[in-house]
Parts: C-alpha cells; structure tokens; sequence
C-alpha cells in the first residue's frame, strides 16, 4: 500500500495533525479509525513507513480488513480517496480540501424491515456496521429499492450460501444498479433470464471443465456473446468443448479473437481452431528443428511463423530450413529469419527452389573442396573461398580455368591468393579458353617464376615484420585486451548485420571506433599504428595497396613495401 499526500495537502506543508480534524471528526470515529488515520499520515511523509498493505496492518497490530474499513470511514468524510485495491493506494486530503463533509447518516426507521431482512437471509454470520452501511449506500446512490436490494441478497445466499461475504453481494449490486436493474420487476427479469440459461451455462461450465455453479458474472458473459458479438448458444458451447480446460475469461478472450476473424459458425471456427492449431504445431517442431526453445510461443507465431508463411513458405519448407541452419550452426530465430528474409528477395521460396538452391550451395561447396585439394590446401571452405570463386566466375573464367590455375598454384605459399594473381593475369590478357594458356604458362615461365620468388620474398618479410610489430604490442596488456575484443567485434557486427539489428550495430561501431583510438594512442607510444601489425604491399605500377595473400591487383605489378 502507498499513502501519498494530494497537491492540496502539500502545497499547505502540514505534517502534523489539524485541529479541524480534533474538533470536527475525532468525536465521531472509533479507536481503530482514529489509529489507522494518524498512521497513514505518519506514513505519507515516512518512506520506511510508507509499504504495502501487509506491512501497514501488522505495524498496528490490526488485520487488514480492519485497515481497509477504517480507510472506507474516512473515505465518507472525504478525507482520503481509496485510489486503488491492488495495489491498495489512499491518497490523504486536508480538512479545508474536504469540505468538512459528513458521511452520509441512515436513517435507522427507513431500513429497519431491510435490515432485518438481509440479517435472516444471511443467517451463517452477523452483518456488520460497515456492510449495512454498504448496502444503504447502494440503495440511496442508485435509487434500488429496497426489495430489489433483498431481492439480490437472496439471489448471492442461494449461490454461495448463507455466510456468503458481503463484497460479492455489492458487486452483483452495482453490476445490476450499473444496467438500470433497480426495481423489483427489472431483477426478477434478470434472475428469470438467469435461470432460464442456468442450463446452457452449466453446459459450458463443464465444457471448460470448471467445477461451480453459474452465476451472474457468467450470465453477462454469456449475454455479451450472443447478443453484443452474435454468437448462436451451439456456436458458444462448441468453442467452450474446443478449449476444454479453461476459464471464462479465457473462453472470453478466444471468442473476441474469433470474432475479430469472422467466425460465427462451427463450421468456421473449427476451420480457424485447426488453421491456428496447424501454425503453432509448425512453431513446435520448427523450434525441435532448430534444437531451440520458446517458452511463449505467441510472440513467436506472431513475429516470425505467420510472417514466413504469408511469404508462400510452406511447413515441409521451413522444416528444410531449420534443419540446414541447424548443421550451419546458426540455430536462433533472428538468424532464420534473415535467412528467410534472403531468399525471399531471391525468390527462392517454394520447396523446389530451395531444394535447387541448396543443390547448388552444395555443388559449390564440392567444388570448392576440390579446388582447394588441387591446390595443396585441406580444409573446410570458407565463406571467404565462396566470395573469390564467385568474383573469378564474374570474370567470365570457367570451372576447368579456375581448376588449372589452382593445380598452377600448388605449393605456393599462400595458393589462393597466387591463384588470383593468375586469373587476373590471363583476364587482362583476354585469355579465357585453357586452350590458349601456354604449356611454359601451366609449368611456370622464368618471368612468371621470378614474379613468384619475389612475392613469396616479400610476403615472408611483411609477414616476419608484422608479427613482430604485433608482439611488440601486445607486449602490453591493455592492448592485447582491446586487440581481442576488436576482433571479436568484426563477428559481432557481422551477425547484427545478418538480423538487421541497427541498434546492436551501432552500438558496435561506436565500440569499436572508442577501442580503435586508445588502441592507437598505445601503438604510437610504441612508434607503431595498426598499418604496422599487418603484412601489407603496394604495387609498384598503380599503387594498389592489399593485404599479402588476400589480394592481387590486376596490372600483375611488382609488390614493395
């Protein structure tokens, strides 16, 4: 519970207590009212003080009813406003801010035979002060007759029996009251209309498997279906049988989703259940596919599944997917959604297409392995190998080309980049048939072999002189650290690209850009930069600049340092 002051009370600064409030209110209360007030002042301008109900009542020593009833007294006089129930919030009010109202008084003469009807009708216990209190107030605030009131009372005892508490009998009260239900004729209808659905709602009641007997609460929903949504009594008790264990409000709920969707009959929300069924059985076994696990799958349907499949992808489809992302290593939802995302832009969406599409990945991945085999290296290709066979197959060059210059770059240092160097050679020479590649070409020129020994001479020593450099600067352990974590940034920034994470990207810009600069500060102390901790070239005819063994300009230069 929290206890605040209103603006009135503060703008006038008082903490202690009015002598309005002495004067005017303490002759008509009792010891609890008085002890509750004077807390819960104490309270507002105590934040130790000032927790939740539970907290409140036992630091009096009273039970928590007894706190709420007393906090209602002062309600009457305007002192405070009950704010909220749960979490149970008073905010006070000044003397001068409340007017120096008066509750309301009851006449004793007017609700006598009330009274003692009510107090005979809930026999199980002893009707409060405060609950008659309640009741006169209904009955004065709404107009209910008195009749009508007792007429309720009866209707609340047959339900829930003869101790029933008195907050449900004002809920039904203010329910009735709230609808015009305030004569004797307009709830004897109501009860009528109840009794007569008592049947259809014990129905549905064991259709959800809820074990009490139908009461008000459940007659409006039952009214709200068939009469606001339109729903026929079977169409009702069918979507009551579908759910099976559930609550009302749950039924509620469901029926507003099928009323958002068009389906009235049981032909149409059957159709619905099982579309619905179909697309959150599809989240499970994509999920297993995928070896992930999702606790809530609404988010899941909602974000990703209904997405997919409004794309054309079909179940079989997605399966297929999950599984290759599976053996990829790249088992999370964001990455199978920039999957998806890929090739729909391709067009790749029916199960054909991506079956071809995946022949095709693999045939590359074979051709790659054969490639790399023939020119001495045995490995896994990487993703770097799928961007050099796509930029060679750019230049028009063939698979069989491509081969032979890998089985020309066999025992080289670094074979793919040697192998580039080649291809470039022969684009700018305009050869693209193995036919016109000279036999002096497949088993090595003097001018090639030269041009051969001097790269490999110079990569050994950009390559011996960059790991220097780089021993020498992690010499120091604040930029071996900042050194790691920049390069785990480049993977972290490629994965944000791939699910289209902007926030998480820029975020890693700025980390990197931050790391780069006091990288550097350490690097200059040293008389070093980065440029230094990488083995690079520059060809002496344009000047193009690479890193040794990921590039070959296409003039086939000299390389220098």
């Amino acid at each position: 519970m929290i206890c605040t002051y209103s603006k009135e009370f503060t703008r006038e600064g008082v903490t202690g207590i009015e002598n309005a409030f002495i004067s005017q209110y303490l002759p008509l209360s009792s010891g609890d009212a008085v002890k509750v007030y004077l807390y819960g002042l104490y309270a507002c301008g105590n934040v130790a003080a000032n927790q939740d109900l539970t907290a409140f009542a036992k630091a009096l020593n009273c039970p928590e009813e007894t706190v709420k009833s007393a906090f209602s007294f002062w309600e009457e006089f305007g002192l405070v406003t009950v704010i909220s129930e749960d979490p149970y919030v008073v905010k006070y009010h000044s003397v001068a801010e409340a007017g120096y109202n008066k509750p309301r008084k009851f006449k004793a003469e007017k609700f006598g035979d009330f009274s003692k009807g009510a107090q005979s009708l809930i026999s199980g216990r002893m009707i409060s002060t405060n609950e008659y209190a309640e009741y006169f107030t209904i009955i004065e605030t709404y107009s209910l007759s008195v009749d009508a009131m007792l007429m309720i009372i009866k209707y609340c005892v047959d339900l829930k029996g003869n101790d029933i508490g008195y907050k449900y009998v004002v809920q039904v009260a203010k329910d009735f009251a709230a609808r015009g239900i305030t004569t004797v004729e307009k709830v004897e209808k109501e009860l009528s209309s109840y009794v007569l659905r008592t049947g259809e709602l014990e129905k549905i009641l064991k259709a959800i498997s809820v074990k009490k007997r139908p009461d008000i609460e459940d007659l409006n929903y039952y009214k709200k279906w068939t009469q606001e949504l339109s729903f026929e009594p079977e169409s009702v008790l069918f979507v009551a049988k579908l759910l099976k264990k559930s609550t009302m409000a749950k039924l509620d709920a469901f029926i507003l989703e099928l009323y958002s969707t068009k389906s009235f009959s049981p032909a149409e929300i059957e159709n619905y259940a099982m579309e619905k069924r179909r697309v959150y059985d599809l989240a499970v076994k994509f999920n297993k596919a995928l070896s992930v696990y999702v606790e809530v799958l609404d988010t899941e349907v909602d974000e990703y599944i209904k997405k997919w499949l409004s794309y054309g992808f079909t179940e079989p489809t997605l399966l297929i997917l999950a599984n290759r992302l599976f053996k990829d290593g790249k088992n999370s939802l964001k990455a199978a959604d920039a999957m998806i995302e890929d090739l729909r832009l391709k067009g790749v969406i029916d199960i054909s297409s991506v079956t071809d599409y995946f022949e095709r990945e693999k045939a590359t991945e074979e051709f790659l392995k054969k490639m790399l085999l023939t020119c001495g290296i045995n490995r896994r290709p990487t993703p770097w190998d799928k961007e050099n066979l796509a930029l060679w197959k750019s230049w028009n060059f063939s698979e069989e080309m491509i081969l032979e210059a890998a089985k020309m770059s066999a025992g080289k240092g670094s074979p793919t980049a040697y192998m580039s160097g080649i291809l470039s050679n022969w684009k700018n020479r305009e050869i693209f048939d193995l036919a016109a590649v000279t036999e002096d070409e497949k088993t090595g020129s003097s001018e090639q072999e030269e041009y051969n020994r001097e790269y490999e001479r110079r990569r050994t020593l950009a390559a011996t002189r960059a790991q220097k450099n780089l021993e020498k600067a992690r010499s120091s352990e604040e930029f071996s650290k900042i050194y790691e974590r920049l390069f785990g940034i480049e993977k972290d920034m490629a994965f944000a690209e791939i699910a289209k994470d902007e926030k998480t990207l820029l975020s890693l810009e700025n980390e990197k850009k931050d790391l780069t600069a006091k990288g550097q500060a350490i690097l200059s102390s040293m008389g070093l930069d980065f440029n230094d901790l990488s083995p690079k070239y520059a060809c002496d005819k344009c000047n193009d600049t690479g890193y040794v063994g990921s590039h070959r300009c296409d003039c086939y230069g000299k390389l220098v340092k």
